[in-house]
């Protein structure tokens, strides 16, 4: 073979090996950069001065469990302003996963980003994508009670064995098990807590959002 065609050839092999490798080191910082922008969240009540909250009724309310095997997704904590636009970035999830512990808490598990699929087709041919990886299209009707929408959840806050993007995490449960010496007496939600949770549903109003509609009022 002549030696000029060799090189070349040997040039596009090597050049075919590193780009995976370039591509998952963009996706390792990309995905570093979302948990440094979030670590603040994993105090819930930082969540909610940031403009994050449960929706204050609806299914997206309550812990979201996977209905056709084990595990769960969590606890959705949205921010309305983020869901009304089709801006998608990293360091800015419009959704915050907590999952419940059996002490009571909440532990930051999850970011999820979402875009209305009608507002992302009316200026894109494609899914959108993030850390290289194309978003999920949930389509309507689901059991979000929502248009469809597309959706991707990272995994950084804890590990997932169904991989970093998956949407179910079978470590995550709705009920955890609550041991014997963490039983305790049902407690009344405190005068904060009650204030700060109207404060956010009337955030979410405010930004147009809607469990039906879920995107910014025109």
């Amino acid at each position: 073979m002549n030696r000029t065609k060799i090189l070349p050839a040997a040039l596009v092999a090597i050049a075919a090996l590193a780009l995976p490798v370039a591509v998952a080191a963009q996706v390792d910082e990309e995905l570093a950069a979302a948990r440094d922008a979030t670590e603040a969240y994993l105090d819930v009540e930082a969540a909610e001065a940031a403009g994050y909250g449960l929706p204050p009724e609806g299914p997206l309310h309550e812990c979201i469990a996977n209905l056709d095997g084990p595990g769960a997704m969590g606890l959705h904590y949205i921010n309305g302003d983020l869901v009304g636009d089709t801006d998608l970035e990293p360091t800015t999830p419009e959704a915050l996963v907590y999952a419940p512990t059996a002490d009571g808490a909440l532990e930051l598990v999850a970011l999820e980003y979402v875009v209305f699929a009608e507002d992302w087709d009316a200026a894109n041919d494609m899914a959108p994508m993030l850390f290289d990886e194309m978003f999920m299209l949930v389509e309507e009707p689901n059991r979000y009670e929502l248009p469809a929408f597309y959706a991707l959840h990272a995994w950084v806050w804890k590990d997932n064995p169904g991989g970093t993007f998956a949407s179910f995490n079978p470590d995550v449960s709705c009920t955890p098990s609550v041991p014997n010496t963490a039983l305790t007496e049902p407690t009344t939600a405190s005068p904060i807590t009650t204030v700060a949770y109207a404060a956010t549903a009337v955030l979410l109003v405010a930004a147009g959002w809607r469990l039906r509609s879920w995107r910014r009022s025109s």
